[in-house]
């Protein structure tokens, strides 16, 4: 939008936008989830806005050998600049490549990736920026000490120095305040005024915190004599840290904003909820609707909140049959999808007329992966030739968890055989989540209640035109209230005195209680469910990243 160029031309920066992932590309090895794609959906709706700002990141080369690292030439170029960084007693080379984000209307916006895969480092410095989120604790602090102080070295010696504030995406950047202060004359107020803070974890346990002896030992005299006052006396919180420096903090949604009140007391949050970069994540079909019937949505995503009215019928038949029919066609394409070794037959494989429910996250516990299957004989009778489900996710070998919700996964399949259709796609990525978001009639996010901070697969699965079956947490507590008809909710309910199978013996309940409101709409209503598949589309009128980038101007990039 024209309005950011009023006060200051994008070509000079205002914002610095540090994160440790960005998801811009499939090919490019620097994300794990949803952190890197929302991190990259941010910077393209900055491109499009032309809004004034700048991304750090790192890039992780994988590998010493020159056949098996990745190479960053054929998507970024290599920059001349290179700044020092102090690991220990050394003084570690940091370089810099450019990734640029395209718009169609001919703007760029520059992310920075930071390396020290550079030619005068020994290799073990080398390896500090090898992997993304190293195993050992070492390796995780030194790779945080790189984007955060070499990030804002880097930026210095671009010559963007004057930003106004320098905006830190989760606590893994949060050494950026120790440069910051070193600049301002250990001024904490001074770098409060120039720092903002954005935390995505509603987990304890998903917070960096490192040992002191570790840290003096890597970062020494950069450490301010006031240090366990900033990041608490007993562990360097990374997230502590950012908070105490930082002049402005929020959660991605509301209810994670009040989650935070809870996690840390006696500290301010904005609530500002994400949303999806809707051109990045719209399916060709949907985009083809779109651009003939809501024309002004790429540059006003709020248009599309008058989907229900400018969208005929027939056009939204046609748009969800091509979007699933893309889905059906690549599950169908690959025969390992379906657990049935050299007995696959014609039957087993997914077909148009079922509805398609898909469940695609980390397998972790508190994501409850298999709480579909809590009853076998309930979803039977409810899903009996009529559902088939689509499971997607990336188990590391030694992930005990995954690897064995996988198994009994393939148990469920042969259990099912017949009634309910089940496919395994055994990895996902942002080309796989492509296809997912835009090809499935139901998005189903099963959490335990409040660990999702917000969650954006459902936000992309409503552009395309699926309806969300979710536990209300996160975005779809707002979504859901915006539009009752885009879905349904569930999971509200957490006695404190309930065991974890009670909790899940209710929720499932309820899940089972939704899912036969949406078989009997989807069969037997098909003119209901469209009407409703127009209801989940506007919601992309508001949850979308342009919408979070006049937010952020708002709210947290304003003095």
């Amino acid at each position: 939008m024209s309005f950011f160029r009023k006060t200051r031309s994008a070509s000079t920066p205002k914002v610095a936008y540090f994160s440790m992932e960005y998801a811009f590309d499939a090919q490019i090895p620097n994300y794990a989830g949803g952190l890197g794609v929302l991190a990259a959906d941010m910077m393209h709706s900055v491109a499009d806005m032309g809004y004034p700002a700048v991304g750090v990141g790192l890039i992780y080369h994988q590998s010493e050998d020159s056949e098996k690292k990745f190479h960053p030439e054929y998507f970024m170029k290599k920059l001349p600049n290179t700044v020092k960084v102090q690991i220990e007693d050394r003084q570690v080379t940091v370089g810099a490549w450019q990734y640029d984000v395209k718009t169609k209307d001919g703007n760029t916006m520059p992310v920075y990736f930071l390396t020290t895969f550079c030619g005068d480092n020994e290799k073990w410095d080398r390896e500090i920026t090898q992997h993304l989120y190293p195993s050992t604790a070492y390796h995780r602090i030194a790779q945080e000490v790189i984007l955060g102080v070499g990030g804002v070295k880097m930026l210095a010696d671009l010559g963007i120095g004057s930003l106004e504030y320098y905006h830190l995406n989760e606590g893994h950047a949060a050494f950026a305040t120790l440069e910051l202060l070193k600049q301002k004359n250990w001024d904490d107020e001074a770098v409060k005024s120039i720092t903002r803070f954005t935390t995505h974890t509603p987990v304890p346990a998903g917070h960096d915190k490192f040992d002191y002896k570790l840290a003096y030992q890597v970062l020494g005299d950069q450490l301010p004599l006031h240090i366990k006052k900033l990041a608490t006396e007993n562990q360097l919180s990374m997230t502590d840290l950012a908070l105490n420096l930082s002049g402005r903090t929020n959660g991605v949604s509301k209810k994670h904003q009040l989650v935070c009140f809870d996690m840390f007391p006696g500290y301010s949050f904005e609530g500002i909820t994400n949303g999806v970069h809707l051109t990045r994540w719209a399916a060709p079909a949907t985009t083809a609707c779109l651009d003939k019937h809501l024309p002004k949505w790429r540059k006003e995503p709020s248009v599309l909140a008058e989907a229900p009215t400018k969208i005929p019928v027939k056009a939204l038949q046609e748009m969800r049959y091509a979007n699933k029919e893309r889905l059906l066609t690549w599950v169908n394409d690959n025969p390992n999808f379906f657990h049935f070794e050299n007995d696959l037959k014609k039957s087993d494989m997914l077909d148009m007329d079922r509805l398609t429910i898909v469940f695609a996250r980390r397998f972790v516990p508190y994501k409850r992966p298999l709480l579909l299957f809590r009853d076998l004989e309930r979803l039977k009778k409810i899903g009996n030739k009529k559902i088939q489900i689509v499971f997607a996710g990336h188990c590391h070998p030694d992930d005990y968890f995954c690897n064995n919700k996988k198994e009994s996964l393939r148990s469920f399949a042969q259990q099912l055989r017949g009634s309910v259709k089940i496919a395994v796609i055994p990895d996902y990525n942002i080309d796989i989540a492509d296809k997912l978001v835009s090809g499935a009639n139901i998005w189903l996010n099963n959490p335990i209640p409040p660990r999702e901070a917000s969650g954006t697969s459902g936000m992309k699965a409503a552009l395309n035109g699926a309806l969300n079956l979710s536990v209300l947490d996160g975005w779809w507590i707002e979504g859901l209230k915006r539009k009752k008809r885009a879905g349904w909710g569930f999971g509200a309910d957490m006695n404190p005195d309930w065991t974890d199978d009670e909790r899940d013996d209710a929720h499932a309940n309820e899940l089972y209680e939704c899912l036969e409101k949406a078989v009997e709409s989807f069969t037997k209503r098909p003119d209901e469910w469209l009407e409703n598949v127009a209801q989940s589309m506007s919601l992309a009128g508001h949850f979308n990243t342009h919408r979070v980038i006049e937010e952020y101007d708002e709210k947290m990039w304003s003095a």
